[in-house]
């Protein structure tokens, strides 16, 4: 066998091996694209969920923390701090 047809069959041995190792890649890829969508639709399942039993609650602490009473509280602190100051 002469050195070109080696070069050749080398050549054609790498090629095969980088068709099959581009093969595997695109595979794990595509794996791996897939478990994150899955993970992806279950957290923002998982955010939603938690939206809608907290919104109640996020609600019931801005109408405490907006109230006329918080309010002066918050205006008595300041107050003093800078009466205290001076």
């Amino acid at each position: 066998m002469s050195n070109s047809a080696n070069i050749q069959q080398t050549e054609k041995k790498f090629n095969e091996a980088v068709a099959e190792n581009e093969k595997k890649i695109n595979q794990t890829y595509d794996k791996v694209s897939a478990t994150a969508q899955e993970e992806l639709s279950k957290v923002k399942a998982e955010f939603e969920d938690f939206k809608k039993r907290s919104g109640p609650r996020v609600q019931k602490a801005e109408n405490a923390l907006t109230s006329p009473s918080a309010i002066g509280f918050y205006q008595g602190k300041v107050f003093y701090k800078v009466n205290k100051e001076n």
